[in-house]
């Protein structure tokens, strides 16, 4: 059995010993028995590649099990390996939301690993997502990008998957890297895959549009996720995630969200966290900080008095308003100062002061769409002990960050003694 796939013809082969492999020949022109100079050099350097890769032991992609030896080789053989779609679809079964983004950051883990190695994929797609040896594998490099090779497709040619291309892969430039277009198609790969759809919604992952929503698959679980698809497909190449921030921020969305997910029913699905579409980013950022402090209150309210209501709740401080519970990183007005710091609000919260007079104060300071968390023990107007840390509070890793913050700052009022 043969089939024609990309630039290649490819052949299910088995051998003496009974193992099934897949042989991949380059393919001849259409009406001519000849193969192109352009098609026979790009299938040669896919061989040479694959066969580096695969002796430096390289996982995360479906290797290379045997190649003509001659040079330049005229074939070479693979494993036979399944596609992603159907281990996580069993008999057209809709996929588990929390298994897709497991797959999908062990794909970006091992496409961050080969962008270390200065390659780009240009080709991601779900036919090109494998499972192979428990685990999943990126296969066909047939368009890559390698260090040190010339480019063999112009910039008259657009660059990668039709439904999975990222915008600046449309028409390219020479020396466009094709490290951000991997994460947009990546991310496009993880949404039809958990929709159980064949192709994606066009541009950016808007996260109020009901077309590019997996409430369905997961509920709220699914919206903590949305943040991330849409930094994932920011239309900008320097503002998309990176592969390796991308595998972070699913691997921290795993971390946040530990057992399968609920799918919800889309009759009642929300909007981001409530809010109208129309809402500001700012908006969202706040709403999103004021959401995720209470449960750390109650943690160090449980840790500092024995009881999880010893706290006061967080609020929203307009710009430039003295907050009394952060005096030290508070912005009251200064018509003395040199400059404008910038600080558009910020959300705090506060345990009850113990027999000593000492609070541990949370909160998060908002620049626009930035955010710096917080934490301090005071006592009596002193600081014992601050952290910060900069996040981006929509992302997974930002309820990681707060919840490592509130870790120490328990462990640190522990050892303050009563």
């Amino acid at each position: 059995m043969s089939t024609v796939e990309g630039f290649g013809h490819v052949h299910f082969v088995r051998r003496d010993d009974g193992t099934e492999g897949v042989l991949k020949s380059p393919r001849p022109n259409r009406g001519s028995r000849k193969v192109s100079a352009y098609t026979l050099k790009r299938y040669q350097e896919e061989v040479r590649r694959m066969q580096e890769l695969t002796r430096d032991g390289v996982t995360g992609i479906v290797p290379v099990l045997d190649a003509d030896p001659n040079d330049p080789p005229q074939w070479f053989v693979m494993p036979k390996a399944t596609e992603l779609r159907e281990v996580l679809s069993p008999d057209g079964r809709p996929a588990e939301l929390r298994e897709v983004v497991e797959a999908i950051r062990d794909i970006a883990e091992t496409l961050a690993v080969l962008a270390g190695r200065g390659i780009s994929h240009r080709d991601i797609k779900p036919p090109n997502l494998m499972h192979y040896q428990g685990r999943p594998a990126v296969a066909d490099f047939g368009i890559a990008a390698w260090p040190d090779r010339p480019e063999l497709t112009s910039a008259t040619h657009k660059m990668g998957p039709m439904y999975f291309l990222a915008p600046e892969m449309r028409f390219p430039e020479p020396g466009t890297p094709g490290y951000p277009a991997d994460v947009w198609s990546l991310a496009k790969s993880l949404f039809v895959l958990a929709k159980g759809i064949e192709y994606p919604p066009e541009g950016t992952h808007y996260v109020q549009g009901k077309e590019y929503s997996l409430w369905a698959q997961g509920g709220e679980a699914a919206m903590d996720l949305a943040p991330v698809m849409e930094m994932a497909t920011a239309y900008e190449p320097d503002d998309r995630l990176t592969m390796a921030a991308f595998r972070n921020e699913l691997s921290a969305w795993l971390d946040v969200h530990p057992d399968p997910v609920t799918p919800a029913h889309p009759a009642f699905r929300r909007g981001f966290r409530a809010l109208d579409a129309a809402t500001f980013d700012m908006e969202r950022h706040e709403a999103e900080l004021r959401r995720l402090l209470p449960e750390q209150m109650r943690r160090l309210a449980e840790a500092q008095h024995g009881a999880r209501d010893q706290w006061r709740a967080p609020w929203l401080v307009e710009r430039h308003t003295e907050v009394p519970l952060l005096e030290q990183h508070g912005y009251p007005d200064d018509t003395d100062a040199e400059y404008d710091m910038g600080v558009d609000g910020m959300a705090v919260a506060a345990t009850e002061p113990d027999a000593a007079g000492r609070r541990i104060v949370l909160g998060g300071f908002l620049m626009g769409t930035a955010t710096t968390l917080a934490g301090e023990i005071q006592q009596e107007g002193k600081v014992l002990a601050s952290w910060t840390q900069d996040v981006n509070v929509l992302l997974p890793s930002a309820l990681l960050a707060l919840r490592r913050i509130a870790g120490e700052m328990e462990a640190a009022y522990a050892r303050l003694g009563a």
